[in-house]
């Protein structure tokens, strides 16, 4: 039995090959990925993160989750007007910064009210799904982290608005360039989910598409611009 010294979280490839040199490795409840193991050639197949040594996708861990590989967000974005009620709404306090790149993930991590969270991403297809990882840390874990981020630190409140059988998150940032404007977003169950909005919120525009409106890009920013 051959030995690999790497594996990659791969989109589920058509054809599996002769497996000369490589090995794919299929889960059970998934249908959308796979894993990759091999010395290092990617082999053409369409690579979304290598994965060595990551505990998330360890054997025992898919095992947990039932089979499956990938934790999806699909998320929709808009570029909105703050509305007048917006207080009577409950909502977080939100402190956020960005690790360097690694293997295809981007790292980040967050202070939520009294809550530490690592969360690593990586791009799918889709403007609209990530791959998403989630795991509580401690605030020394947090402090550590601290002292190793990229660019500016994100501050924010974010709004909780239910409407339509959706739980729209409304952030107003700190250090704006701009007042009386905000980032909406939405997490849907699918992409096809049809969206009805909170008829007291108005919309300057959806930017789901658009990376300029990212919370990554905007901790590039000295000062947050969130008009273009």
């Amino acid at each position: 039995m051959e030995n690999y010294s790497k594996r990659f979280l791969i989109k589920m490839p058509r054809i599996l090959g002769d497996g000369k040199g490589y090995n794919i490795r299929l889960y059970k409840n998934e249908k959308s990925a796979a894993v990759l193991e091999t010395d290092g050639d990617t082999f053409g197949f369409e690579v979304f993160a290598e994965i060595t040594g990551n505990d998330f996708y360890s054997d025992k861990a898919v095992a947990q989750r039932g089979g499956k590989l990938l934790s999806l967000e699909v998320e929709r974005r808009w570029l909105v007007k703050i509305p007048d009620n917006i207080d009577g709404f409950p909502f977080h306090t939100i402190e956020q910064a960005y690790l360097s790149p690694e293997s295809g993930f981007q790292g980040r991590i967050r202070r939520w009210d009294d809550r530490f969270i690592y969360t690593e991403k990586a791009r799918t297809g889709s403007s609209a799904v990530r791959i998403e990882n989630e795991r509580e840390i401690t605030e020394d874990q947090y402090n550590e982290y601290k002292k190793h981020i990229i660019l500016n630190t994100i501050k924010k409140k974010r709004y909780i608005i239910p409407y339509g059988g959706l739980k729209f998150e409304f952030d107003i940032f700190e250090n704006t360039v701009e007042s009386g404007y905000a980032i909406m977003e939405a997490e849907l169950p699918d992409e096809t989910v049809q969206v009805t909005m909170p008829d007291f919120i108005e919309v300057v525009a959806e930017v789901t598409e658009d990376s300029y409106y990212t919370n990554r890009n905007f901790a590039s920013m000295d000062k947050i611009k969130l008009l273009k």
